[in-house]
């Protein structure tokens, strides 16, 4: 039901409990493949305690994941979109998530190499993730996020994660 929901252009959150061992992350891979035939992209994350020296890197490494599937999948469409939407700020994006650069090369400039999280303040990484998502996620290319652990993940991560699924404007999301 809530797969289908997701696809309708709806974002929903599960959270699944239990032991180690129990089964949780089968249930999550058993979605992959009906993400996939519909068009959309599962990423995972796997937060750890050293996850909170450093906020934002597990949701940010987890959308940079994304770049590369589309790349395999539905570049032209998307990358026109994302020059839409971020035009001249597409350097921006690509220093928050570098893997953007292969869906636009031709936007790609020379980047001063600085850690995302430390140049950006938290909202305007949510703000940026924020329309990112609402770029590649659609009713017929859902995004199935799978953060592991979550227990680890910094409080600046779980309020972006929060924006996300809040969003009314236009993201389809499942997050486990």
């Amino acid at each position: 039901d809530a797969f289908c929901r997701v696809s309708r252009g709806k974002s929903e959150a599960f959270f699944i409990g239990g032991f180690s061992g129990s089964g949780k992350s089968m249930l999550v891979n058993s979605l992959r493949d009906r993400v996939k035939c519909v068009g959309g992209y599962t990423i995972k994350h796997k937060f750890d305690p050293m996850s909170q020296e450093k906020p934002l890197s597990g949701v940010i490494s987890a959308f940079n994941q994304i770049c590369l599937m589309i790349k395999g999948r539905a570049r032209p469409v998307i990358a026109k979109k994302l020059g839409e939407e971020f035009g001249v700020d597409f350097s921006l994006l690509m220093r928050l998530l570098p893997n953007v650069s292969v869906l636009l090369p031709e936007h790609v400039r020379p980047v001063i190499n600085v850690d995302a999280g430390e140049a950006m303040n938290a909202r305007s990484v949510c703000f940026t993730l924020l329309r990112f998502v609402r770029v590649v996620s659609s009713p017929s290319h859902p995004v199935m996020l799978f953060l592991d652990d979550i227990q680890w993940a910094d409080s600046t991560a779980l309020d972006v994660i929060h924006t996300i699924l809040s969003d009314t404007m236009g993201s389809s999301c499942m997050f486990f």
